[in-house]
């Protein structure tokens, strides 16, 4: 098994508790799944590595999808770089960076960083709970979404995720890392992002740290688009008589998701308008489908929970409802 796929793989297991025979056995399945040095080969032998440490440990969720944002970017970054950006603004102390950007054609994904500007380390509180394994780092970045507006007008055809602010691996450096995910169905030439507040509980002076400032960039929209998409074309028609249609399946780096319309809504409609995406490995993401007329664009869940980028060949169907629809042969 080559080196990048195991340490892939090793992600998945991480915090699960196995023993090193389990371990082993995991790690020859997925080696004999990969067989040719393949990206799709790859993604099944890390999603049938996912699966089995469910299967093993019986945990669902807490231990397997820990910090689900790295664990999907560094499934990402095995096989794609992104485009620098390396931008920074600096204001009251401390510096925010936009290292780099990478994604489809209507969905990027920005890599930065917050620093202290002093040098010292930037310890903020790392919350424990038994949700977050390993430690949630509690540090917000506070975008000033009225004043983005104002910079790149409105557009009704896009929307933004985070900053999201990664766990900390190194409580002795003096920054931490954030991801941005940021949707538009024709992307400006350029856009403009403003952070105007930096939060967090201080643990070496014991106290919330409340640094407002101006952070502001214009980052260029370009880079290099990597598509996966899957039309549909098809409609539906649930078992409440909801009628919808289902036109494309996004597979972006590090999310997927789906766009459709609500044709004929039903008086009788039925509150479980959920799409489930089926995936071959038997795992299931989800997300709710809003009623109305007007065209949807729902994202499933965020990050694909940390099992990595998901792409045409990782999916079995796709179920509105008691509708199936087949999306492998």
């Amino acid at each position: 098994m080559d080196d990048k796929l195991k340490r892939a793989i090793d992600r998945r297991m991480a915090g699960a508790a196995l023993s090193e025979a389990s371990k082993a056995r995991i790690l020859q399945a997925a080696a004999q799944r990969k067989g040719r040095r393949t990206m799709k080969a790859k993604r099944t032998a890390i999603i049938a590595a996912t699966a089995a440490v469910l299967l093993i440990t019986g945990c669902v969720g807490v231990a397997l999808y820990r910090d689900s944002i790295r664990q999907t970017v560094g499934d990402w970054e095995e096989e794609h770089t992104g485009t620098p950006l390396s931008l920074s603004q600096s204001d009251a102390g401390y510096t925010i960076t936009l290292d780099e950007i990478f994604g489809s054609s209507r969905t990027v994904y920005i890599k930065g960083t917050v620093s202290r500007d002093d040098g010292k380390p930037l310890r903020a509180k790392q919350d424990t709970g038994p949700y977050a394994e390993p430690a949630r780092t509690v540090l917000d970045l506070r975008r000033n979404t009225l004043a983005e507006l104002k910079a790149n007008g409105d557009n009704d055809r896009g929307g933004s995720e985070g900053p999201f602010v990664l766990p900390d691996t190194d409580l002795n450096d003096n920054k931490a890392e954030f991801i941005i995910s940021q949707y538009y169905e024709k992307w400006p030439e350029e856009y403009t992002f403003i952070f105007d507040m930096i939060f967090y509980k201080d643990t070496d002076a014991d106290k919330y740290t409340m640094v407002e400032g101006n952070w502001t960039f214009t980052v260029p929209a370009k880079w290099e688009p990597v598509d996966e998409i899957l039309p549909l074309d098809r409609e539906v028609t649930l078992a409440d008589g909801t009628m919808l249609r289902l036109d494309t399946l996004y597979f972006d780096p590090l999310d997927v998701s789906l766009e459709g319309a609500v044709v004929q809504e039903s008086p009788e409609s039925s509150s479980d308008r959920y799409a489930r995406l089926q995936l071959k490995n038997g795992e299931i993401l989800m997300e709710h489908i809003r009623g109305g007329s007007e065209n949807f664009h729902i994202q499933f869940e965020s990050f694909n929970r940390g099992m990595g980028h998901i792409g045409i060949d990782d999916v079995q169907a796709l179920v509105i409802g008691e509708t199936t629809v087949p999306l492998s042969e």
